[in-house]
Parts: structure tokens; sequence; C-alpha cells
């Protein structure tokens, strides 16, 4: 039996685990996954155990080394951890029984032969001393099939922190909402408190808007629990800023995971072929506020109902890119 080990050095990106562990288990095969839970409050592990009724084997990822001859693969979930990826596994003569997860080009380094970009605006230079092998998987699963958001819902969604400096949301897309007379939407904002208070610093009239619901640094369960009560996710994509040409945005993977629909700028939404997943705005969100308001409950579930076949389509490209990819000499 062939055993996968998930290796994650650092406290983030266990949100893309799910798609890794669905592919593992419908193929049968082993899997274990090294990192240290307990230190990462925010871990999307404990919602896996029950997603996929199962109880994963994670160990801390001190043990690693160690356990170096005990599993066929190893998935570094992030390429950005590899000030901390050992040695050995650095080695070339290794280098086609691991496989790094790159959320950035800009971490790809020459070792790196084998590498799975989770977004296909993330391009991997060529690079003529050494012979890398790149795969897309976004991550997408389709283990979720329930209805999680609520057509009757008045509540929006922002998911992660907006940061001043940053070229990836952008915050004015919120100002325009927040900026109609009698506005009927309530914008639910789930980031980490320390992001909220610099945001809100530098836009004193976020504080206490009647119109914004904060949950600050609510776990992962917890926070998956609240977007029952929301209609849409915003990513708040910053136009032509990173999530267009270096990065992924973990709320498309998110929202589209749930089932919860979408308002996403267009351009956004055809890199990843979700047209038909959300609702799509040119330039601001203002522009689709009637549809937001009067989109009807048929209308609503045709949208889910649309994620849930994208998922189930982009589940079998998944799998067949994650064997293509191990299998590549």
């Amino acid at each position: 039996m062939i055993h996968f080990a998930l290796v994650q050095l650092s406290k983030k990106h266990t949100e893309i685990f799910g798609t890794f562990i669905e592919i593992i288990i419908f193929n049968k095969w082993k899997l274990t996954i090294y990192y240290d839970k307990d230190a990462d409050p925010y871990t999307f592990l404990n919602y896996y155990n029950r997603l996929f009724d199962i109880q994963l084997n994670i160990i801390p990822s001190s043990n690693l080394e160690n356990n170096k001859n005990k599993h066929d693969y190893f998935i570094f979930t992030t390429s950005g951890d590899s000030p901390d990826i050992p040695e050995f596994f650095k080695r070339k003569e290794i280098s086609h029984r691991c496989i790094y997860v790159n959320h950035q080009a800009s971490f790809y380094l020459p070792f790196m032969k084998k590498n799975i970009q989770v977004s296909p605006v993330i391009n991997i230079k060529d690079d003529s001393n050494n012979k890398k092998i790149c795969s897309c998987i976004v991550p997408f699963y389709r283990q979720y099939n329930k209805i999680h958001s609520d057509h009757k819902s008045k509540n929006l969604a922002i998911i992660g922190a907006i940061r001043p400096h940053q070229k990836d949301k952008d915050l004015s897309l919120l100002l325009d909402l927040l900026k109609i007379p009698n506005l009927k939407l309530n914008i639910y904002i789930f980031m980490r408190k320390m992001d909220w208070k610099i945001i809100s610093n530098r836009n004193k009239f976020l504080i206490n808007h009647p119109n914004i619901r904060f949950f600050p640094g609510l776990s992962t369960d917890k926070m998956i629990e609240k977007l029952k009560e929301v209609k849409f996710i915003l990513p708040l994509s910053q136009k032509d800023g990173w999530f267009y040409w270096q990065r992924l945005t973990g709320t498309i993977p998110l929202s589209i995971n749930l089932n919860i629909p979408l308002i996403i700028d267009k351009k956004l939404a055809k890199i990843y072929n979700i047209e038909n997943c959300g609702l799509i705005y040119e330039n601001k969100i203002t522009e689709i506020l009637k549809s937001i308001m009067t989109i009807t409950e048929e209308e609503y579930y045709k949208l889910i109902e649309n994620i849930i076949t994208f998922k189930k389509n982009q589940a079998q490209i998944n799998r067949k890119n994650f064997i293509d990819l191990c299998m590549a000499k």
C-alpha cells in the first residue's frame, strides 16, 4: 500500500489539506500528517476528522526525519516552509518522492523537482539547470454536499485580513456598500483581532458600524458554523492585484467547498472557471446590489447546484493531476 506523508512545518494553510485527504482516501492509500496541531488555534484538521468521518493520524512534525523511511511520498504543504525542511528531503536522490505545494511562485527553490500550484495564476519560471514538474491542483473537494448557506439571509461574509500594505483585497469594494443609505445587508467579518484593530484604526467608521458584525479570532469549527448564516461570500479581490497573477485567495475554495455562492469579479471568476457559481460584477459590487437583494430561491439554489457539479468535475481533474505528478520521473 502506498503511504503518504502530509507535512506542515508552520501554523498556516491547513485549509488545503482537504483536497489531499479526499484523494488519498478515494484511492485507499495510507496517510500520516506531520503537524503540531495543538499549537494552531485555527487548524482545519478537527473539521476534516468530522467531514471525512475518519480519525486522521496526526503526529508532531519533530518526528518527520526519524520516519523518513516509512513513507513513499512526502507532500510539503507549503513551499514557504523551505528553511525548516530537513536537508535530507532536499537531496536529489529523493526528489522524486517529495512534492512541494506552491502558494506563491516566489517560494519555489531549485531542489523542488515536483510542484503543485494551488492556483492557475501561479507560474514557476523555467530553470534551465533543473528539470521541474508542475501540476495545478486548486484545493477544491467534493466531500461536502449539504446546503450550508441561507437563501433568506441578509448577511454577506468577508474572510481574512484586509491589510493596507498588501495588494490583494480592495477595501473600497466594502466601503462602497457601506455608503448606501439604509443598506439592508449585514457584513460578517472574520479575521484575527490584531488585523481588525489595524484596519479599523485606519478607518474609524468601521467600528460600531450598524451593518458590520465582527467575529474576532474564531476557531475554524466556529467560523464554519457561523457561515451557515450567510448568503454570499465576498473575496474583495483588488482589481489586477496579487490574486490575479501570483497567489490564491483562500476565500474561493472555502466558499466552493462549503457550497456558499460567491460575489466575485468577472475576471477572477473566469480564471477559476466559476462564472456560474455566484453573482458576477465588472468593477464594483454595488453594480449587482439589486441582484443580491432580489435573487429568487430557485436562482439561488441553482448556483449551489452549479457549485456541486463544478466540484465533482474538479475532483476528477485533481485526482488525475495528483497521480500523474506522483508517477512522473
